[in-house]
């Protein structure tokens, strides 16, 4: 760390923390969502997994919108 700023060494482990960060946050709030349709529809596991896999989906789209693109 001799001649660099102590933010500027930490930068890529904080990206990376933001990206799991995101992508559990996707999974846990759209996965809830459909566990609570289930809930309300009285289904069995039905829109949990469906939720939990847009929650990944939409979390991927937004990790690539704020750390992937180069403009």
């Amino acid at each position: 760390m001799q001649g660099r700023d102590r933010g500027e060494a930490f930068k890529g482990a904080n990206e990376a923390w933001d990206v799991i960060g995101v992508l559990l946050s996707g999974i846990i709030v759209v996965g809830g969502l459909g566990w609570l349709l289930d809930l309300a529809f009285d289904l069995h596991y039905l829109f949990l997994p469906i939720g939990m896999v847009l929650g990944v989906g939409i979390a991927i789209w937004m990790v690539y919108l704020k750390h992937g693109r180069t403009d």
